[in-house]
C-alpha cells in the first residue's frame, strides 16, 4: 500500500486526468481492501479529509461534483482545496484532478464553499468563498474554465470591504442563479445586532463580477449565523434551506420584486437531523419523468476519522445523491433510482411474525453493504424495525426503528418524523454501507455514522411492547461505485 499511497501523492497537483485518475482509483482499491469503515457506493476521498459538496453541476451529459477536500502535499495536508469527480449516471464517478488550489492572497487559507454556473458564452464559471480569517476576512472569488471544467482561471470579485456588517462576510457559501438578464447570489451571515440572528443576502450583478449588495431574503430562525442558503424553485413553491444544526428549511413563496421568501409556515422543518450537513441543492438534469427537469441535492455525512490502523488518515463522505420535490407542503427526499445498478444478489422475506420475545435473525443474510427495502404492519406493537451490522451472539447490532405512538423513526440515537399515523404500514428503505447508514421513511431520511466491528455483519427483525407483521423485506448485496479489477 505505501508505493500506491506515494504514486497518488506523487500525483496529486497533476492536470493530467487519466495519470491522476488511475493513481487515485488506485489507492481507492486498497482502501477498500484494508479498511473495513470505508464506504464503497458513499463518496468519499481517495485519503484525508473531505466535507461540503461543490459546484454540483450536470453539463453536457456529464455529472460534476467538486468538493472540499484537504490533499496531502509533500507529507503536509493541504489547506482545503475544490476536489473533482466526474460520472455520467451519478453512481460510477472518475476522480479528476484537483480543480481549485488555496495559491492567491484571497484564499490562501482555503477555497471555501460554492458553486458553478454556465455563462452566456457557455464556459463554465465557479463562485465560492476565498478564505483567509474566517467570518473576519473572506472574499468572493470568480474561476472560469473554458476546456470542459478541469482547469481555472481565478479574479476576486467581492471584496471584504464590501460585508455587509460586523458579523457578516462578503462571501459564504454562495447558491448561483440567473433570472432573465441578472445574475444572483444568495450568500450566509448575520443581521449584525447586538442579539444576532441568521440571515441570507441576496446580491446582484450584470455579468458575474461587479456585485451589488440588495437585501436580506429572510432572517431569525434557529442559529445566530447562517451557512449554506438556498432558495430552491420546486413546481409552484420555494423551498429555503439553510446550514445550521438540524439542517432547516421551509417551504413557501418568493417575491421576486421585493425580493423575500415569505414560509407557509413560520415552523421550519428538518432535512436531516443525522450526521449530515452541507446540504447543496444546485444540481438540476433532464432525468426526471419523460425527460422533465428533476432536482437532485448532495450533502455531506459528518463522521470522525475512521479508527482503522495501517490506512491513510481520511475523515468524512457524502451522502446519496436525493431527489427532492415539494409534497402537501413539505420536503420529499428519496434516493436516486440509478443507484439500483449497483444491486447484485437479492433475497427476499415474506409473511413474518415478529414478537419481542423472537429473534428475527433472516437466515442466509450476511453484509455490510446492503439496500434493505422493509415493508411493516404494526400489529399492537410499540415500535418494530430492524437491526443492521449485528454481531452474531445478536448483542451488538445498530437498530433502525420505528416508534408507533410517535410517528418518528430512527437510526440508534438519530430520529427524524415520518408524517405517518399510528398504525399506518410503514416502508423502511435502508442503505448500509460499512460506516454510513441511511434510512428512507415517508420521503424523511435519516443519516448515522457507526464504526463497529468489521464482523457484525448479520440483519435481524425485531419488534417492542407487542407484535408486528412483515409483508416483504428485500435484500440486495450492493457493489463498489469503483472499478475493483482491471478491465
Amino acid at each position: 500500500m505505501k508505493k500506491t499511497i506515494e504514486a497518488f501523492r506523487a500525483a496529486v497537483k497533476t492536470k493530467a486526468v487519466q495519470t491522476f485518475s488511475e493513481t487515485a482509483l488506485a489507492l481507492r482499491r486498497c482502501m477498500i481492501a484494508k479498511d473495513p469503515h470505508y464506504p464503497v457506493y458513499h463518496f468519499a476521498g481517495p485519503e484525508s479529509w473531505v466535507n461540503d459538496a461543490n459546484g454540483v453541476i450536470y453539463h453536457q451529459g456529464k455529472y460534476h461534483l467538486f468538493y472540499q477536500f484537504d490533499p496531502i502535499v509533500d507529507g503536509v495536508r493541504s489547506a482545503r482545496c475544490w476536489g473533482h469527480a466526474v460520472s455520467e449516471d451519478l453512481v460510477h464517478w472518475e476522480d479528476w484532478p484537483v480543480a481549485l488550489w488555496p495559491d492567491t492572497s484571497y484564499d490562501r487559507n482555503g477555497v471555501f464553499s460554492g458553486n458553478v454556473v454556465i455563462d452566456e458564452d457557455g464556459s463554465a464559471v465557479a463562485l465560492y468563498t476565498g478564505h483567509v480569517n474566517g467570518h473576519q476576512e473572506a472574499y468572493g472569488m470568480l474561476a472560469r474554465s473554458t476546456d470542459d471544467l478541469l482547469t481555472w482561471r481565478k479574479q476576486m470579485v467581492m471584496h471584504n470591504r464590501q460585508r455587509p456588517n460586523s458579523q457578516s462576510p462578503v462571501h459564504w457559501d454562495a447558491q448561483v442563479w440567473r433570472d432573465s438578464d441578472t445574475w444572483y447570489q444568495l450568500v450566509g451571515g448575520a443581521t449584525g445586532e447586538a442579539n444576532p440572528q441568521g440571515a441570507a443576502f441576496l446580491w446582484t450583478s450584470p455579468d458575474l463580477q461587479d456585485w451589488t449588495l440588495q437585501k436580506p431574503i429572510a432572517r431569525g430562525g434557529p442559529g445566530e449565523f447562517w451557512e449554506l442558503p438556498y432558495l430552491i424553485p420546486l413546481g409552484e413553491k420555494y423551498v429555503f434551506t439553510v446550514g445550521v444544526r438540524g439542517n432547516p428549511y421551509w417551504v413557501g413563496t418568493y417575491d421576486r420584486e421585493a425580493m423575500r421568501f415569505t414560509p407557509d409556515d413560520p415552523v421550519w422543518g428538518s432535512i436531516d437531523a443525522g450526521d449530515y450537513y452541507a446540504v447543496n441543492p444546485h444540481m438540476v438534469d433532464d432525468k426526471g419523468a419523460g425527460g422533465t427537469a428533476r432536482r437532485i441535492m448532495h450533502a455531506w455525512v459528518t463522521s470522525p476519522p475512521s479508527p482503522t490502523e495501517g490506512v491513510p488518515y481520511w475523515q468524512g463522505m457524502h451522502a446519496i445523491p436525493r431527489v427532492i420535490t415539494i409534497e402537501e407542503g413539505r420536503l420529499v427526499q428519496q434516493p436516486i433510482p440509478e443507484l439500483e445498478v449497483l444491486r447484485g444478489q437479492n433475497q427476499t422475506f415474506g409473511d413474518l411474525i415478529v414478537t419481542p420475545e423472537s429473534r428475527g435473525l433472516l437466515d442466509g443474510i450476511r453484509g455490510d453493504a446492503l439496500e434493505i427495502i422493509a415493508k411493516f404492519r404494526p400489529c399492537d406493537a410499540g415500535c418494530f424495525g430492524l437491526k443492521v451490522r449485528a454481531a452474531a451472539d445478536g448483542e451488538t447490532a445498530v437498530p433502525v426503528w420505528y416508534n408507533v405512538q410517535s410517528g418518528e423513526f430512527g437510526v440508534a440515537d438519530k430520529r427524524a418524523v415520518s408524517d405517518l399515523m399510528p398504525g399506518e404500514a410503514v416502508q423502511m428503505h435502508v442503505f448500509v454501507d460499512r460506516s454510513v447508514i441511511e434510512v428512507y421513511v415517508n420521503g424523511h431520511a435519516i443519516t448515522k455514522v457507526a464504526f463497529v466491528d468489521p464482523a457484525a455483519q448479520n440483519v435481524e427483525v425485531f419488534s417492542c411492547e407487542g407484535t408486528c407483521s412483515v409483508d416483504q423485506i428485500g435484500i440486495w448485496q450492493m457493489g463498489s461505485m469503483w472499478p475493483l479489477l482491471e478491465g
